[in-house]
């Protein structure tokens, strides 16, 4: 799929996301009166049908010890969502996806908890701050991972993705940490074909910079085993100098 999008293909990113920002209000009500998971996403679901657009992909919704998953579909508990977790979702239009990661907090949460939501707003705020045109994707990856790893957490994924037609698409907003590279570097000499291929992979993903006309999305997360996680995630285009949020996600506090 092109990475660089026609003003068609604009225009029904656009109304994807604004499909899904008509659910933020309903995740905010549903998340306050303490709604199960799934009664969530199925809320998602058919307010996205509603406004006459289609799922993106399957609703993920993850609360508690579980939000510690980067990818957690909801459970058929009737337990009600509560301390951090994220509604990650989309509506498609036209076949065109918008990305959309709502971060909340119910209800009284740890320390540790509070440490790890404002790491990730913080990692949020700080790579949309740091974006310019024409600059290397894989920069805007590290802005944020080294600040999460700059607070003793980890990523764990990719900052973002191009979306279009499909909801993961070029440019990809990677960077591998450098320790990491280094020992794949040593696998790649000593003849490891899948180390040289992750190679290959990562001078293809480093030579892309942001260019105008791009849509993509910018989705900081940390995640801690046995205590939950936070991800913030919105989808953006890069219009002339300037980057434009289409979509609303902020931190959901009730």
């Amino acid at each position: 799929m092109a990475m660089i999008k026609t003003r068609t293909e604009i225009a029904c990113i656009k109304r994807a996301a604004a499909i899904s920002n008509s659910c933020i209000p309903i995740i905010r009500r549903a998340v306050k009166e303490g709604a199960t998971e799934r009664e969530i996403g199925r809320r998602v679901r058919e307010n996205i049908y509603r406004k006459g657009g289609r799922l993106s992909f399957r609703t993920l919704v993850a609360s508690g010890e579980r939000s510690a998953m980067i990818h957690c579909k909801p459970t058929v508990t009737d337990r009600p969502v509560d301390g951090m977790g994220y509604v990650d979702f989309g509506a498609s239009y036209r076949g065109y996806k918008a990305d959309v990661t709502v971060p909340f907090v119910r209800g009284k949460v740890g320390g540790r908890e509070r440490r790890v939501v404002r790491t990730v707003i913080e990692a949020y705020g700080r790579a949309v701050r740091a974006w310019r045109p024409g600059m290397a994707c894989w920069r805007l990856h590290r802005e944020a991972e080294s600040h999460i790893s700059s607070r003793g957490l980890e990523m764990g994924h990719s900052l973002g993705h191009g979306l279009g037609l499909r909801i993961h698409e070029r440019p990809i907003i990677y960077a591998p940490r450098d320790d990491l590279l280094r020992k794949v570097e040593i696998l790649a000499k000593k003849g490891d074909e899948k180390a040289a291929k992750r190679l290959r992979r990562w001078e293809r993903v480093k030579r892309v910079s942001f260019e105008d006309n791009m849509a993509f999305t910018i989705e900081p997360g940390a995640y801690v085993k046995g205590l939950g996680g936070c991800r913030i995630e919105n989808t953006f285009l890069t219009v002339g100098k300037r980057l434009k949020c289409l979509t609303k996600s902020r931190l959901i506090e009730v």
